[in-house]
């Protein structure tokens, strides 16, 4: 019996303080082809923005956006995506791609964050080197 793989799905959530709070995005991941495409390094090169947003609305599983009007549901089809608000379908996008890269997106570090002062180890002192002795 072999392995069955599941083609890992990214689910976007975006905390209440964050200025796309409430919004819940579906995706699929890519293949590795299309990941070092969209990366500029595979055969073919579309690391462009416009060939990235092509791929994240083909991507699109599900979202709970909503018409700013009507209220009515907004469909998770690339078409949709196209109707929608540039900056916002790119902000969406740079996250999924974010998810896909590895690179973690979020919120500031908290205030308790250390600020990147001394280290608690004690430093090595350093000493001019003494001049080599001949052998």
């Amino acid at each position: 019996m072999g392995y069955k793989r599941q083609r890992r799905i990214i689910h976007l959530q975006f905390d209440q303080d964050h200025e796309l709070a409430g919004l819940e995005v579906r995706l699929r991941s890519l293949s590795l082809r299309n990941y070092k495409e969209l990366l500029g390094i595979g055969e073919v090169d579309r690391s462009d923005v416009g060939s990235q947003l092509e791929e994240f609305a083909r991507s699109l599983i599900s979202w709970n956006l909503e018409d700013e009007e009507t209220g009515e549901p907004i469909p998770a089809t690339p078409e949709a995506v196209d109707a929608e608000d540039a900056d916002l379908m790119q902000k969406i996008a740079g996250f999924w791609f974010d998810a896909l890269t590895g690179v973690i997106q979020g919120d500031p570090l908290p205030d308790s964050s250390p600020g990147g002062g001394q280290s608690p180890e004690a430093t090595i002192p350093m000493e001019p080197l003494s001049e080599s002795r001949a052998s």
